[in-house]
């Protein structure tokens, strides 16, 4: 069968904070995203603003995956009554946390149970690093500080993929449509993955791939771990995605392999302005004059203060 992959500009919006976009589909594979908007917060006795975020399903005539799920317990809620809507009757059969940072599956339990059937996964790199978010000063400081209403999850409940991080799911007739599960190393975070899914030539790229939003780098405050994240791009790059999913994109971006470049021109711009800052203060200033069309403002004060020790 040719595959017919067609990209949908449309948007389906469901509430006043959360909007829905159908990515790609062909006649067997859906690909459906769910965008969680900015949202304000109080960093460090400031209003700031956390970023938007995507999380993506993708489903066949009988079965779904969902990569990735939010923080906060009523976002899991909310995230599970949309996949009951835009994906009826189907079995939830995955979700997949792509790396260990609490704003990427710490609502998994919420999602659970609507769906008690699914199975929460990651690579064993991940689940290693998994608990460290529920540990000072990360919970105290960043997700309570941020997210008073934050609840822990039974982090027990994740399990890990086989040796080969792949996994499947049935669509018409049992045929079988591969996910794999690819550790590039460092992205925002150690232990990085991205999913992807062959058969539609699609990459989620966690936090290894952004969109128009100021990107995370508290954990990447040597020029060693930067270019390192720039050699994990070079891996998604070298699969040819033609749909690429940013986990941290603004609403009205597109999909393109576009982001990977990007993301590694922000990481090299990134360190040509720590050349010319002295302070946390002019870092800030000097990456909103570089990049002033991306958002979330809470990620970039926290990057700029953790280079200068100010966190």
């Amino acid at each position: 069968m040719k595959w017919l992959l067609k990209l949908v500009a449309a948007f389906s919006v469901l509430t006043q904070d959360v909007a829905a976009r159908r990515v790609c589909e062909n006649d067997e594979l859906q690909v459906d995203v769910y965008h969680l908007a900015s949202a304000p917060v109080q960093f460090q006795n400031v209003s700031l603003f956390w970023s938007p975020q995507t999380f993506t399903l993708i489903h066949s005539a009988t079965e779904a995956v969902l990569i990735d799920a939010p923080i906060v317990a009523q976002d899991g809620t909310d995230l599970a009554n949309w996949i009951s809507k835009t994906a009826p009757g189907k079995t939830l059969k995955y979700m997949y946390i792509t790396h260990a940072h609490g704003d990427h599956f710490n609502s998994f339990p919420q999602i659970l149970a609507k769906f008690p059937e699914a199975q929460v996964v990651a690579t064993q790199g991940v689940i290693e690093h998994l608990p460290l978010q529920y540990e000072p000063p990360t919970w105290d400081r960043l997700w309570q500080a941020l997210f008073p209403d934050v609840q822990q999850a039974n982090l027990s409940l994740v399990k890990p993929l086989s040796s080969s991080a792949n996994f499947f799911i049935n669509g018409k007739a049992n045929k079988k449509f591969e996910f794999r599960a690819i550790q590039v190393g460092e992205g925002d975070t150690t232990h990085s993955t991205v999913m992807y899914v062959p058969s539609i030539d699609l990459v989620v790229g966690g936090d290894v791939v952004y969109g128009h939003c100021y990107q995370w780098l508290v954990e990447n405050l040597t020029p060693q771990l930067r270019n390192q994240w720039i050699a994990s791009l070079d891996k998604v790059k070298a699969l040819k995605p033609k749909v690429v999913v940013p986990s941290h994109t603004q609403e009205q971006e597109g999909f393109g392999h576009g982001h990977l470049q990007e993301t590694q021109d922000y990481i090299r711009g990134w360190g040509e302005l720590l050349t010319r800052a002295k302070t946390w203060q002019e870092l800030e200033a000097l990456a909103k004059a570089r990049w002033p069309d991306r958002i979330g403002s809470v990620v970039l004060r926290d990057s700029a203060e953790a280079f200068f020790g100010a966190a």
